[in-house]
């Protein structure tokens, strides 16, 4: 599946080139993996559906990063509390976000039980930027009352709560079936909280 060398993808400065090798080697294992993750979404209890990043509005830059979103709509994720499976030029990541444009973001983050995010398990983190792949911090009760907070403090404050996995690491040198087994560990761990969030 998920690969050191996919990271490669991130080395080419041009636009064009980098789109061409998100779609040709990144879009089709995020399809697989929204495929493989089914049953696991199942347990939410109402359908997901993905949306695989397609990057539209860029004409120069490319895109540091890429992903794929699964929401509750069929028409979109940005105003929804959604799931995030993507990778930076150095880790993939497994979010649950609130970004800025989510309608009730400070509502809905509020309304999450405390002891429903701190029983993730410990390799979790929560952030406060879904543009900075250096937000995330350890998963705390001290620092996620910090991160609630700022979003009373801060008018665009994000919310999400996720776990990184880094290049190198023993998740992109295992089988495919454990790799997995991990994404739908992580996925399914957050489950709780995402229904928190729905309801």
């Amino acid at each position: 599946m998920y690969v050191n060398q996919d990271f490669d993808i991130f080395a080419d400065p041009t636009l064009a080139g980098r789109l061409g090798q998100i779609r040709q080697i990144l879009d089709p294992k995020f399809e697989e993996t929204v495929a493989a993750l089914q049953p696991t979404l199942a347990e939410l209890g109402q359908p997901l559906y993905p949306h695989v990043a397609l990057h539209r509005r860029r004409t120069k830059n490319p895109p540091p990063d890429t992903w794929v979103a699964l929401s509750t709509s069929k028409r979109g994720y940005k105003r929804l509390p959604h799931l995030e499976i993507g990778l930076w030029d150095d880790r993939l990541y497994i979010w649950l976000n609130l970004l800025d444009e989510a309608t009730n973001r400070v509502a809905l983050a509020d309304g999450v039980a405390l002891s429903t995010v701190t029983q993730l398990p410990a390799a979790f983190q929560c952030a406060n930027d879904h543009t900075d792949k250096r937000a995330p911090q350890p998963l705390t009760t001290a620092t996620y009352q910090a991160l609630l907070a700022d979003q009373h403090r801060r008018k665009h404050a994000e919310w999400q709560v996720g776990r990184d996995f880094l290049r190198g690491s023993a998740f992109f040198t295992g089988t495919a079936a454990d790799q997995l087994a991990t994404i739908q560990a992580t996925v399914g761990a957050l489950l709780p909280v995402y229904r928190e969030l729905l309801n």
